[in-house]
C-alpha cells in the first residue's frame, strides 16, 4: 500500500471565501499512469469536489504557465485532452481571475488577489509534488 501523503500542487485563496485548490490524493492506478486527484473550488456561489487526475507529463507544462503568470501573461493548464482544464488571468491591480473548467462536470469563474509571493510558493509546490510523485 502507498502511503504518500496529498500534495497541494495549486492552492490558491484569497484568506477569506474564495478558494482553488488542486491537491494529489494518491499514486497512479497503474505504473506511470495519472496521479488521483482532487479539485476543490469555493466561494459564496459554489463549493465544489471534482474528482480528477494529474498527467505526470504535465508538470512541465505547468512550469511554463507558472513562468507566463511570473510575468504578468494569462495562462491555461492542463491543455489538450477532456479533462480539467484552468485558465489564469492575472491583472495590474494584482487580482487573479480564474476560470474552472470541466467539460462533463462544471465551468466557473472566480476572483481573488492571492498574496504577492503565490508564483514562488506555487514553484515550490511544483517541486514538492516532483519530489513525492515522481517525474515523468
Amino acid at each position: 500500500m502507498d502511503e504518500r501523503a496529498p500534495v497541494d500542487l495549486i492552492h490558491l485563496s484569497d484568506g477569506e471565501d474564495v478558494s482553488l485548490v488542486l491537491r494529489a490524493v494518491g499514486p497512479p492506478g497503474v505504473l506511470l499512469g495519472p496521479i488521483r486527484a482532487e479539485c476543490l473550488i469555493r466561494a459564496d456561489f459554489v463549493q465544489a469536489r471534482l474528482d480528477t487526475h494529474i498527467w505526470p507529463d504535465l508538470l512541465d507544462e505547468w512550469e511554463e504557465a507558472l513562468a507566463r503568470l511570473g510575468a504578468g501573461e494569462d495562462a491555461g493548464w492542463a491543455q489538450g485532452g477532456r479533462g480539467l482544464r484552468l485558465y489564469f488571468h492575472p491583472s495590474d491591480s494584482g487580482r487573479l481571475s480564474l476560470s474552472v473548467h470541466d467539460p462533463d462536470r462544471l465551468t466557473v469563474a472566480l476572483g481573488l488577489e492571492p498574496p504577492p509571493q503565490w508564483i514562488e510558493e506555487h514553484e515550490i509546490r511544483l517541486r514538492r509534488m516532483r519530489e513525492v510523485y515522481g517525474e515523468s
